[in-house]
């Protein structure tokens, strides 16, 4: 049975109660203590419930990495409604489709997106939230003028609060309905799971919040008792200075970003002393870089998970052993078994196969998609679509996502990371992606998109010698060298750009 059963706004009103002056949160131009941050998101639900926004009605949100996302999300929550956070990088017509298919009864915006939101083939009612990273002053002059009290909904724990969509690398994405329940849970965990981590701890953010990272730790902040300090842009500089500004003990930065950020945290001249940890995830760390940041002070948690799990499913640190860097670590609540791909019958520990996760995190549905919905889950299950292996001690290691594996001759499975990790140890590689590419005698052939060093010469000939002095040569028939990866808003390399690029260069 799980402890808490508590809607994501009770959390903030209790908290609101217990530290009314703790900072809950600070942006560029703004700053709340948890009281501040209670009462204006009652006004928020208030000024929805004018609105005449019901219970389980969507409002969308067009924002930036700023207090005004966190103020929208739990004013909707308290007032019942059902927040869908937009992706703003998406093409038009993914964007149209979003508001078609959540049909929202009213799109906030930050000033930022004013364009692009006028573009939208839509007579949904929009409303301007902010100005310059600021609240916007209509906006806020109408907050004013309604109760801070909060507003009379009949919540439960089991009624959905956001949908968070997918990344869509393999078609249209997916909204995945979240739950209070889901978000409480999701808190208990990153509780147990984190290390040093007492009320007030301060985070900085500045990854894209629309992301489940950004939606699950605001739903459950209220329940740690974290103050979030937010920057509307991931620029190394800046982050240092609110770093040292901000007093900053944790931050989250995509591995690709570590790799930049190792010399600049070990010479910048400000004071960091704060910062105890990082918070890291999409991909494995080297465990050279690992430690190269632990001898500088600052511990590196990897985290695995996705959107249907509310965020983080599991989390490695260093207490778990250097030896076991290679893998994502374990869950803290629920349950995982690892299943034959066609079978669905449970393997023996070290074997691979697909992960299989149960517990209180599990998303409810995708939005209007049952049969997605029913093929996401075995006997209760979710299945996570990863090719793992499980250790006897319980530790999970990715071998790939299955969607990517390719399959050489419709028979030789030939996993990507596998021939990634080879390929990087060429010391002229900066980044490596390895994608399936149509080929009609073999079906699939593993190509190698390839960034690399700066001031290196290195060439096509050279990695495929490389590759075939330490593996099969059927593993790597293709290599490309291009400048950079196509990446999404969270950083993951999306291999469906390397697929399409390769369709244009072979045409």
């Amino acid at each position: 049975m799980y402890p808490i059963q508590m809607p994501i706004g009770e959390l903030l009103r209790h908290r609101a109660r217990l530290n009314p002056t703790l900072e809950a949160l600070i942006g560029p131009k703004r700053r709340f203590t948890y009281l501040e941050y209670d009462q204006i998101t009652n006004q928020v639900a208030h000024y929805l419930l004018g609105l005449g926004i019901q219970k389980g009605d969507r409002i969308a949100l067009f924002s930036d990495t700023n207090v005004l996302f966190p103020i929208l999300y739990l004013g909707a929550a308290k007032a019942g409604a059902i927040t869908v956070p937009i992706n703003c990088r998406w093409s038009s017509d993914i964007l149209e489709w979003s508001i078609q298919h959540t049909e929202p009864k009213l799109i906030f915006f930050d000033d930022t997106y004013q364009s692009l939101v006028e573009s939208l083939h839509t007579s949904i009612p929009t409303v301007k939230t902010s100005y310059f990273h600021d609240l916007d002053f209509k906006f806020e002059e109408e907050l004013q003028s309604l109760p801070t009290s909060a507003p009379d909904v009949n919540m439960s724990s089991e009624d959905p609060v956001c949908i968070t969509f997918t990344s869509g690398t393999t078609g249209k994405p997916k909204g995945v309905v979240i739950t209070h329940h889901n978000l409480c849970a999701a808190g208990v965990f990153s509780g147990f799971s984190a290390r040093n981590r007492q009320i007030g701890f301060r985070f900085l953010y500045a990854t894209p919040l629309f992301h489940i990272s950004g939606t699950s730790v605001i739903g459950f902040q209220p329940l740690c008792g974290y103050t979030y300090v937010f920057i509307p842009q991931l620029e190394p500089n800046l982050l240092l200075e609110t770093i040292e500004k901000e007093q900053i003990n944790s931050t989250f930065l995509p591995p690709a970003l570590l790799n930049i950020m190792l010399p600049m945290f070990f010479n910048s001249d400000r004071n960091l002393g704060s910062l105890l940890d990082i918070t890291t995830g999409g991909s494995n760390l080297p465990l050279s870089l690992i430690r190269d940041y632990e001898s500088i002070g600052y511990h590196l948690f990897q985290g695995y998970g996705c959107t249907e799990t509310a965020g983080i499913l599991s989390f490695w640190d260093s207490g778990m052993g250097y030896d076991t860097s290679g893998s994502v670590g374990k869950p803290v609540f629920g349950e995982v078994k690892v299943l034959d791909r066609h079978t669905r019958e449970e393997v023996p520990p070290g074997e691979i196969g697909e992960l299989a996760f149960r517990g209180p995190t599990v998303f409810k549905e995708y939005w209007r998609n049952p049969e997605a919905t029913e093929k996401a889950f075995h006997k209760g299950w979710l299945l996570m679509g990863d090719a793992v292996r499980v250790d006897e001690e319980g530790l999970i290691y990715l071998v790939d996502r299955y969607k990517d594996v390719i399959y050489f001759s419709g028979l030789d499975a030939i996993y990507p990371s596998q021939v990634e990790k080879v390929l990087q140890q060429m010391d002229e590689i900066s980044e490596v992606s390895v994608v399936g590419v149509q080929n009609e005698r073999w079906g699939e052939l593993p190509c190698a998109f390839i960034v690399p060093k700066a001031g290196t010469d290195l060439t096509r000939d050279q990695v495929l010698q490389f590759a075939r002095e330490r593996m099969e040569k059927h593993k790597l028939a293709e290599v490309i060298l291009i400048d950079q990866l196509p990446k999404n808003a969270t950083g993951k390399v999306d291999k469906g750009k390397l697929k399409e690029m390769y369709r244009s260069l072979a045409s």
